[in-house]
């Protein structure tokens, strides 16, 4: 499911051109980027659910540019970085593997104070 989503997120935000090696953001650096990105998303669509008159493409510019920020990356650094990613499927498979990873463990994260409250009933 993540994997379907990693995909059409970049499927319908474009790519850049010009590929610079040591610009590439890292695996480690990539994947709290990506996750966010994912949420964003999420919370898009699910407000589009909600409100139809909401602008969704200005939404999300505006999110990204939040999280660019966020992580002191650029639009450019980041596209870069994925079409690297993208043209070394080894590495793209690594990637999102690890970001499934992160999610997962931030889930945990979120839902240990619930699990905690159950142990102690």
């Amino acid at each position: 499911m993540i994997r379907k989503a990693i995909g059409l997120l970049f499927l319908f935000m474009g790519t850049s051109c010009g590929r610079n090696h040591a610009s590439v953001l890292s695996i480690s650096e990539m994947k709290p980027v990506m996750w966010d990105m994912l949420n964003a998303d999420n919370w898009n669509f699910q407000v589009s659910v909600l409100d139809t008159t909401s602008k969704n493409k200005k939404n999300n510019i505006i999110l990204y540019n939040k999280i660019f920020k966020q992580y002191d990356i650029t639009r450019e650094q980041f596209y870069n970085s994925y079409k690297y990613y993208e043209l070394h499927p080894e590495l793209m498979k690594t990637l999102v593997d690890s970001v499934e990873a992160y999610g997962l463990r931030e889930k945990a994260i979120l839902d240990l104070p619930k699990t905690m409250n159950k142990l102690k009933k």
